[in-house]
């Protein structure tokens, strides 16, 4: 009887457990978490043609994060892409900047009062702290543009 009743234990429990977020998702719940509490936007991208053409989708899912820029209407839509693992350098943000970007982030866009950093959330805490660093540091200064 005991031991019926243990086994009838077992599944609920196994049940319950099978609910639960994986391991992979309850960490970047907690880096999306960080970014979100800290009053920036995180928007997954899921349509293959608005991803950079030289990543591979299945790497993802794929992530901006974003924050609000002080840039005019009439100010350039600008994006600047990753190729062969780096920056371009013909931008104002400075190579310096991006370069300290985490190595997964792909893309950095500049848009009407928004600038956003494409990445796969392959990283830790301090990636997103890296990455809300530099969207801060970008927001307040003149928009950018390619040279």
């Amino acid at each position: 009887m005991i031991w019926i009743i243990a086994l009838i234990a077992l599944i609920i429990i196994g049940n319950f457990m099978w609910l639960l977020p994986s391991k992979s998702d309850r960490r970047r719940m907690k880096l999306r978490n960080k970014a979100i509490l800290s009053g920036f936007t995180c928007r997954e991208i899921n349509d293959k043609e608005s991803l950079p053409g030289s990543i591979n989708i299945e790497q993802g899912p794929w992530l901006e994060y974003s924050t609000v820029s002080l840039t005019e209407d009439n100010d350039p839509v600008i994006v600047l892409e990753k190729a062969d693992g780096r920056w371009p350098v013909n931008t104002r943000v400075g190579s310096e900047k991006l370069s300290r970007l985490p190595a997964s982030a792909v893309r950095v866009s500049f848009r009407t009062g928004s600038i956003a950093v494409l990445w796969n959330e392959e990283g830790e805490l301090e990636d997103v702290q890296t990455i809300m660093d530099f969207l801060e540091s970008v927001a307040v200064t003149e928009p950018c543009s390619q040279q």
